[in-house]
């Protein structure tokens, strides 16, 4: 089944990978209202203003992590979406606790359009 993007309106992207994080921009980018940040903090900060409708996070970042963006978050009255990404397996099965979905990295970007669209938990 083709899943065709575009219910949601607002994603956020937090990735401090520089080409993931332009790649990620471009191609959700044609289908969402996207925001992407480098750093947990910076995140966290637009978060707090504005909650979009999805967030996305990579786990391993300098300074707030991925799981720390994910507890504060989880503390909020709005909460989004939230899909986690990770090279590292049990880090990303640990995160699955907090997250609707997650998605090992490499990734098929179907497979993240798949996590980011699904209305329910998934694991990847």
């Amino acid at each position: 089944m083709t899943r065709t993007p575009g219910r949601v309106k607002t994603v956020y992207v937090v990735e401090d990978d520089d080409g993931l994080r332009t790649l990620l921009e471009r191609v959700l980018g044609t289908f969402y209202s996207l925001r992407a940040f480098e750093s947990g903090r910076e995140a966290l900060n637009a978060l707090q203003a504005i909650p979009p409708d999805v967030l996305v996070t990579d786990l391993h970042m300098p300074g707030l992590s991925g799981e720390e963006l994910l507890w504060a978050v989880g503390h909020m009255e709005s909460r989004p979406r939230l899909v986690v990404m990770s090279g590292d397996p049990s880090r990303l099965h640990r995160a699955a606790q907090w997250a609707h979905a997650t998605v090992p990295k490499p990734f098929a970007v179907p497979a993240l359009l798949g996590a980011i669209e699904a209305d329910t938990p998934t694991m990847n």
